[in-house]
């Protein structure tokens, strides 16, 4: 999985997640909730749901770091790589 797909699943959850967010206009290094109604019930959604797409768990104090899509995307995509290697 290579950034662009992150990019694409976590814009993808964002959808279901808040539906009536612009995503089309999201500015990827602001956090999602200075750009729209997303609360931190939401987020918690956006992390399990990542968890469980991606197989792999998400250390809580790791939070942060996925609070915006680059986050998300620089934070996922080694994440994404040391599980593939661990087999």
């Amino acid at each position: 999985m290579n950034s662009d797909d992150i990019r694409r699943m976590i814009l993808d959850l964002l959808t279901e997640i808040c539906p009536d967010a612009e995503i089309g206009a999201i500015d990827p290094a602001v956090s999602f909730r200075d750009q729209f109604e997303f609360d931190s019930i939401d987020f918690l959604n956006l992390i399990l749901a990542t968890e469980k797409i991606l197989n792999l768990r998400i250390a809580e104090f790791d939070y942060p770091r996925l609070s915006s899509l680059d986050g998300c995307i620089s934070y996922l995509g080694p994440k994404v790589a040391e599980a593939r290697e661990a087999g």
